[in-house]
């Protein structure tokens, strides 16, 4: 950190005119440009129409851009879409911290998915780009002659987001392909009965605080929208199917895969025409009601986000013991006491689920902006770090290391880890110091590689295929309900890295308006010399 602060002195001595890491101005757009650019932009943005160039002025080019014409040229682009949209602009040079155009830059918005960069940089911070999750099953007796386990089995996770996903899946294998093979690796260790529990330790875990603040309601029974949980499978999701029961009594609801035992609330009724619905109820459960008709065939139901999916993923796994003939006497439960079980020994693990290293899990969230794992890998950062996996704990760890980046407390508010919540209020200015602290960063080739590549792969795949920016826009893309933004690095034809971050709030039209926009600055810092 002081050698970052050395050089930014240095540079603002050097560097004459340039505003390196200047705190911007909320009372001015930007500080870049001239007024006689900004009234410029104003009177083209009221009249709707181009704007005619003043004796003088010198023409715009497209075709090369200067640190001198890039103000211009932004604004050119921007004010298209200016009326119908709220932007904050921050473009910096990597390699020396120089503030090249910034507009709104200390002003909060709504980010989106480019929360995700946050959580990403907390991830390869705080575990490393190493680090492998590890998921153990234990016994906590010992086994007799006859077969009989004399004592729990018991589950102790991590929150790994890989654990029966569908990002690190084979397409062939089965969403609960790790308990079948667990199933064989209990029978292998000579257990043909469990006397005792299946348990779940959470006991590094605060399961009061494992849901974000911020997620809107009307979210709540979408697919992308899972809870965070200690223990995972199939992303946290619920798939069930229904049956016609006896005429006038609940339909038969079975989950797949089967998960005996987890509770559910049945309104349905058998009889009369088909139509069934299912709902996580904000207070806790899952509700499904409706009526199927008697001869109907087994009706799957809509995919939702489990309302327990440590319990879930745990009546999961014991099904699968039972049915493969190695019953549970005892109950299933989540224990979050600490030390309230026997520690876990070389002597007494029966399975273990490594996932692959953090580098390679944060390239699959950043790239397909999958918000499951961005929730579990936030809060299990804390979980793994300090023994009290919740949002609280991790945010503090997040605090800790934006300051070591430079960036001001206030100018962050992280409700979440994936971009969900609407509470979440980020500068462009903090998030191109999370940019250039992490160029700065050992992990920096990890997170540089995990961002989605303009017209190559992600969820930049279909845009930014123009011979200028093909590949060299690495970035994150952001997008809920009026909302649109794009932050990354742009690497321009002359060799040089620029960190930008356009954040569009307010938005008032569609949002391929403003991308298209994006695109084009984009163009521009690829273009820049």
């Amino acid at each position: 950190m002081r050698r970052f602060v050395a050089i930014c002195l240095a540079l603002s001595v050097a560097l004459t005119g340039a505003n390196v890491w200047a705190a911007p101005s909320k009372s001015s757009k930007t500080q870049k440009t001239s007024s006689k650019t900004q009234t410029a932009s104003k009177k083209r943005s009221q009249a709707g129409t181009k704007r005619d160039k003043k004796d003088g002025e010198p023409e715009i080019s497209f075709t090369t851009v200067t640190r001198e014409t890039l103000p211009r040229a932004i604004e050119h682009y921007v004010a298209q879409v200016e009326r119908m949209s709220r932007w904050g602009i921050m473009v910096v040079d990597v390699a020396n911290g120089e503030v090249l155009y910034q507009r709104n830059a200390g002003d909060h918005f709504i980010p989106a998915s480019n929360r995700k960069l946050f959580t990403g940089a907390l991830a390869l911070d705080q575990l490393g780009p190493d680090f492998t999750y590890r998921t153990y099953l234990y016994r906590t007796g010992p086994v007799d002659a006859n077969g009989v386990l004399r004592g729990n089995l018991v589950i102790l996770p991590q929150g790994d987001p890989t654990f029966n996903s569908e990002l690190f899946r084979d397409a062939h294998v089965p969403p609960d392909w790790i308990f079948r093979d667990w199933v064989e690796k209990v029978r292998a260790a000579g257990i043909r009965s469990v006397a005792g529990e299946l348990i779940v330790d959470c006991s590094s875990w605060v399961l009061s605080d494992l849901e974000p603040k911020g997620w809107p309601t009307r979210i709540m029974q979408d697919y992308y929208a899972p809870q965070t949980s200690p223990l995972t499978l199939n992303e946290n999701l619920l798939q069930m199917i229904a049956k016609p029961g006896k005429p006038g009594e609940p339909a038969i609801i079975e989950f797949a895969p089967p998960a005996e035992g987890y509770p559910i609330i049945n309104k349905t009724v058998t009889g009369g025409r088909t139509a069934l619905s299912v709902r996580r109820l904000r207070e806790g459960g899952i509700e499904v009601s409706g009526t199927i008709a008697s001869g109907a065939k087994p009706q799957p139901l809509p995919t939702i986000p489990c309302d327990n999916p440590t319990l879930y993923a745990a009546a999961v796994f014991r099904s699968h013991l039972h049915r493969a003939g190695i019953p549970v006497e005892g109950s299933l439960r989540l224990s979050t006491k600490r030390d309230a079980l026997p520690k876990l020994s070389t002597e007494n693990v029966v399975a273990v689920y490594i996932s692959p290293p953090m580098q390679e899990i944060v390239r699959r969230m950043m790239k397909h902006s999958n918000n499951h794992f961005a929730e579990q890998i936030y809060v299990s950062v804390s979980a793994v770090k300090l023994g009290r996996g919740s949002y609280a704990a991790s945010k503090q760890l997040e605090t800790e290391m934006l300051g070591r980046f430079g960036i001001d407390r206030g100018s962050v508010r992280g409700e979440d880890g994936s971009g969900l919540s609407e509470l979440n209020a980020i500068t462009p200015e903090a998030v191109c110091k999370l940019l250039l602290g992490m160029a700065r960063h050992p992990a920096a080739p990890y997170f540089y590689d995990s961002l989605a590549v303009g017209g190559l792969d992600g969820t930049l795949r279909g845009r930014m295929k123009s011979d200028v920016t093909m590949a060299r826009i690495h970035a994150k893309t952001g997008y809920i309900r009026n909302v649109v933004c794009l932050s990354g690095y742009a690497d321009s034809v002359s060799g040089k890295r620029y960190a930008f971050s356009f954040l569009v709030n307010d938005v008032k039209t569609g949002p391929a308006a403003i991308k298209q926009v994006q695109d084009k600055l984009c163009e521009l810092l690829c273009k820049l010399d």
